[in-house]
């Protein structure tokens, strides 16, 4: 379609509708390319994917070595997104840290929860069931989740170098510890804040961390592919043994 327009000479010229109109044609459209990916990364999907990728990021390299502009390449979003949706490299960080604890609590926190009810450790009998519970629930999560890989070098790197994330990380992992030191303490007759008591915890605990964080180191010397569901029973039956045994230990 087009409409007639008189020169200044007299003569007829014929433009197309639309012609030269580049800006109000991206009006209707809903703008320029970079303007529709500026408003996709103000979504709460790109916020998402930018946690994802930093959690990867700051997991392989670490808070200095990692860089905003690999977390926004690998998130697909601008560099901008991450100023956007977080402020700074320091407050993705935390946000991270914020994730991982979110995550694990909702995969944990059912059995935490009923191990913190009164009933749950009334008697040594019934502290002895409930801290097996949540050991076990333990096991299936950080073993059993394929995410836990990533949450782990996150954490380790926090527990080498920490930072302002190492608080929140803190914030579960010892009330984590602290629970599971009250059910020890109710299964031997000793107070929580008994150091024996904290150190058994401690080492109940880290008998699980060991086939996350050393994982490379086991599968090589077991001969495993992967640590499924087969080696996790196992791994499992091995763990709740050295905790009863633990548990029956002689108390200095």
């Amino acid at each position: 379609m087009a409409e007639t327009m008189e020169n200044g000479s007299g003569k007829v010229a014929r433009k197309a509708v639309g012609e030269n109109q580049p800006a109000d044609r991206e009006t209707e459209t809903g703008g320029s390319r970079p303007y529709r990916r500026a408003q996709r990364d103000r979504g709460a999907e790109t916020r998402a994917r930018l946690i994802e990728a930093a959690l990867d990021v700051f997991g392989r390299y670490g808070f200095e070595g990692a860089t905003t502009r690999q977390i926004a390449k690998e998130a697909d979003a601008n560099l901008a997104a991450i100023v956007y949706h977080f402020g700074s490299k320091e407050a993705l960080h935390l946000a991270v840290a914020e994730y991982i604890v979110e995550r694990i609590g909702a995969l944990v926190g059912p059995a935490m929860a009923a191990a913190q009810a009164p009933e749950a450790s009334a008697t040594p009998a019934a502290a002895r069931a409930t801290l097996l519970r949540v050991i076990g629930t333990f096991v299936d999560v950080i073993l059993g989740t394929e995410e836990a890989e990533r949450w782990a070098r996150f954490i380790v790197r926090e527990q080498m170098q920490p930072t302002a994330a190492f608080d929140t990380i803190y914030g579960f992992m010892g009330g984590a510890h602290g629970l599971a030191a009250l059910l020890v303490a109710t299964i031997l007759g000793r107070d929580e804040d008994d150091e024996e008591v904290r150190l058994r915890t401690f080492t109940m605990i880290g008998q699980v961390l060991v086939f996350r964080v050393a994982q490379a180191l086991v599968l090589r010397r077991m001969g495993w592919q992967a640590i499924g569901e087969t080696e996790r029973t196992a791994i499992k039956r091995v763990i709740i043994e050295n905790i009863e045994a633990i548990l029956r230990a002689d108390v200095p």
